[in-house]
């Protein structure tokens, strides 16, 4: 057997028996020794392989783990998954992983353990039929709180491939993703000073009125016609209603789809601590954006037309588009890497009691990465060097 689909298909019942495994090994991202454990199955899974398997230690999360197939002369792929969920350990006894009316349902059954097994399996495929090209799988530990410890990885994992993909789940239409927005997260922290309200207020210098003013102005730095969103999430200060506060601050997430926008909003945020709308009030601007806008590099769309050539080959209709959610596809595609985002299974509910994976999209989209990354072995596309 040479047809990589076919194998897909001949062992659903495998891909399905591994993804109840791996839904039923909770990792949530707190938790250690969880997310290691599941770790250790990916690792004998790669090895099994032939893949070169390595870790990279953490102390708070789980250890990263980077499994190199066999080195051979052509391009090289970067396939991209973590195994952090937000559930909390003792979930899945209450919500067992379940099959019902062509959906897997469980914790994380879609977001990602869907896109892991997805990714495992296309390899597995590949193997067995056509053999295996140059790929770096990176599965990182600590995705869901921003990837603290992963995120200034990723240009050195994706130094030498020429395209990457990203097996976060698809949109709940099916589609792909090209575009995310970036993510920032600022903290407005106000000092004043404080007082008795009542006995002589004029000596204080209310913080909680002029982080009010500075809130304000923060949020009228959206530009909802261009994708720039501001939201003022979180307001703590004060301490008794009978003192001039002191010290107040405010949380604000701020999603933009451009570089331009984003250095904007910065400069915005910036420019607040000049102001004083509270006399004898200092404000200061802390944060920045820890995920950069995935906007489309040189190759992207050479890319995305493959990957939708090859889904006609295995009867998907491959859409594409933009989201607000962000992945580690952002730091990708500000490295520079052609990426394609979204390559999971099709679903909905992540990070709720609902969560449900397409068994359909399951077997259909691990025909679509087989497929496509045959294709780039062979040399559809130029990689970076020839571009």
């Amino acid at each position: 057997m040479t047809d990589p689909r076919a194998w897909v298909e001949r062992h659903r019942e495998d891909l399905l028996a591994f993804l109840q495994e791996i839904v039923e090994r909770e990792s949530p991202t707190e938790a250690k020794a969880a997310v290691d454990a599941l770790g250790q199955v990916f690792q004998a899974a790669y090895r099994a392989l032939g893949c070169a398997v390595r870790t990279v230690p953490q102390v708070q999360y789980g250890d990263h783990v980077v499994a190199e197939t066999p080195p051979v002369p052509g391009p090289r792929v970067l396939l991209v998954g973590h195994l952090d969920t937000v559930y909390p350990l003792g979930t899945v006894a209450r919500r067992p992983f379940t099959l019902r009316d062509g959906r897997a349902y469980g914790p994380a059954v879609m977001d990602m353990k869907g896109g892991l097994a997805v990714m495992l399996f296309a390899l597995r495929a590949l193997a067995a039929t056509r053999g295996l090209g140059n790929a770096r799988v990176v599965l990182n530990s600590d995705e869901e709180p921003g990837s603290p410890t992963s995120r200034d990885r990723w240009a050195a994992w994706s130094a030498d491939a020429d395209w990457a993909f990203v097996l976060e789940p698809a949109q709940p239409d099916g589609s792909l993703v090209l575009r995310r927005k970036g993510v920032g997260i600022f903290r407005l922290a106000v000092t004043g000073r404080a007082a008795h309200a009542g006995a002589e207020p004029e000596r204080g210098a209310n913080a909680i009125l002029a982080l009010a003013h500075h809130a304000l102005a923060a949020a009228a730095l959206a530009d909802p016609a261009a994708g720039t969103t501001v939201n003022v999430g979180v307001v703590r200060g004060g301490t008794l209603p009978y003192v001039v506060p002191a010290a107040a601050e405010a949380l604000i997430d701020v999603r933009v789809p451009t570089r331009t926008e984003a250095e904007r909003v910065l400069g915005g945020l910036r420019a607040l601590e000049a102001a004083e709308p509270v006399a004898g009030t200092r404000l200061q601007v802390h944060g920045a954006f820890h995920r950069p806008p995935m906007e489309p590099v040189e190759g992207t769309d050479a890319l995305a037309a493959l990957v939708e050539s090859c889904g006609r080959e295995v009867g998907l209709a491959v859409r594409f588009t933009a989201t607000g959610g962000a992945s580690d596809g952002n730091n990708l595609a500000a490295a520079g890497i052609p990426t394609v985002d979204g390559m999971g299974p099709a679903g909905a509910g992540a990070h709720s009691e609902e969560e449900w994976a397409d068994v359909a999209s399951l077997v259909q989209k691990t025909q679509l990465l087989a497929l496509v990354l045959d294709r780039l072995w062979a040399g559809a596309l130029p990689g970076r060097s020839r571009r």
